[in-house]
């Protein structure tokens, strides 16, 4: 079987077009709306973010939560020792259109704030713009510039615990 010439540039004209098609749905679904869910690790304007957990046991065996924000050599950390049920944070586009790090860290009780406890990180020069407390949500919806979005699926303390071997 003998293909010709141009059958052939018909097939590499699809693969072109094919390739096209690709890097346009690839930017359509880089330019949609991010859900707001917490994960271990994701990106923000450059900067690397992570939320890990350490085993602490001095006093009473407990974790530490880490949220991280890293850019080249310099890194933003907070730790949560204690005092937390629940973490998680999202990047979002601020009312300026800027890249934000959105968190969250708080208890999980009946007396818990779960609607407070914002904390906001710029990707950019790594500064704290808020801390999470019991009192913030005007305060980080203001900095932000727009409503404050549900964060699903917040990582639980209790089963970071559990993954440390602790028996909650």
């Amino acid at each position: 079987m003998s293909v010709s010439k141009d059958a052939c540039r018909n097939i590499q004209f699809s693969g072109d077009a094919l390739m096209l098609r690709s890097m346009l749905v690839a930017s359509m679904l880089a330019m949609a709306p991010v859900a707001a869910r917490a994960e271990g690790a994701f990106s923000c304007g450059g900067a690397d973010v992570t939320f890990s957990f350490n085993k602490r046991t001095e006093g009473e065996e407990h974790v530490e939560a880490v949220l991280t924000v890293s850019r080249d050599s310099r890194a933003t950390v907070l730790r949560y020792d204690g005092n937390i049920d629940f973490i998680g944070g999202v990047c979002l586009r601020n009312g300026r259109n800027r890249p934000t790090v959105l968190f969250q860290a708080y208890c999980g009780g009946s007396g818990c704030r779960d609607l407070d406890n914002w904390g906001i990180i710029d990707p950019g020069d790594l500064r704290v713009q808020l801390v999470p407390n019991d009192w913030n949500r005007m305060a980080a919806q203001k900095i932000l510039g727009q409503p404050l979005p549900a964060i699903d699926k917040m990582i639980s303390i209790r089963d970071e615990a559990r993954k440390l071997g602790l028996d909650w």
